[in-house]
């Protein structure tokens, strides 16, 4: 696709809107495509002795740029920055034109943009794939002492009710035993009061 229809999608004319259809939408989008890094390649390798705490929280990425040997010329960075300073009411072709110079202007071109941001953007995939593989180790870990935790708690629960059962059985056998010797001792108890109150039997009479 030519550049000048590129501009055209991007560039409102003035008093003349740009007019953009499902089919140009598709094309700049394959356009641009061309340029991302492919998501099959590759991450870069992380130095052996990047630490841990580095991955974690907010990330120092340009310190992790400098540990994985990126040269420092930072050209992303530097480009963002002077766009960043154009007049937001500049027109698009302006900024583009303004770019070119600046990088002209500090002795770079846009294959060096693209360059410096093809590696840095594979040591941003090094580090979601170091984060991802440690915090599933990690998670993993955890689940692991919550499941043997809960085993244990479901182990005392099982105690718990084990000994509930055993005291019910004792109590119940307690209750009977009780029972029986208060029995015993109301039928004793009154056997004896009943014997008091009960006159001596009257000796039997000799046979002549």
């Amino acid at each position: 696709m030519g550049w000048n229809k590129l501009k055209g999608l991007f560039v409102v004319q003035e008093g003349q809107p740009a007019a953009i259809s499902a089919d140009d939408h598709a094309a700049v989008e394959a356009e641009l495509a061309k340029y991302q890094v492919p998501a099959s390649e590759a991450p870069a390798r992380l130095p052996a002795d990047t630490r841990p705490s580095q991955l974690s929280g907010s990330i120092d990425f340009q310190a992790l740029y400098d540990q994985a040997g990126i040269p420092n010329t930072d050209e992303v960075e530097a480009l963002e920055k002077f766009l960043a300073g154009l007049d937001v009411e500049l027109p698009q072709a302006s900024k583009l034109s303004s770019a070119k110079a600046f990088l002209g202007a500090i002795g770079k071109s846009a294959n060096d943009v693209l360059t410096d941001a093809g590696r840095k953007i594979r040591v941003v995939r090094a580090v979601e794939e170091s984060k991802t593989d440690t915090s599933r180790s990690a998670i993993q870990q955890e689940q692991q002492a919550i499941d043997d935790l809960q085993k244990q708690i479901d182990d005392r629960r099982a105690a718990i009710e084990a000994a509930k059962r055993d005291l019910d059985s004792v109590k119940a056998q307690c209750t009977s035993e009780e029972g029986r010797l208060q029995g015993a001792r109301m039928f004793f108890g009154a056997m004896d009061k009943l014997a008091s109150d009960v006159p001596p039997p009257t000796p039997a009479k000799s046979k002549r």
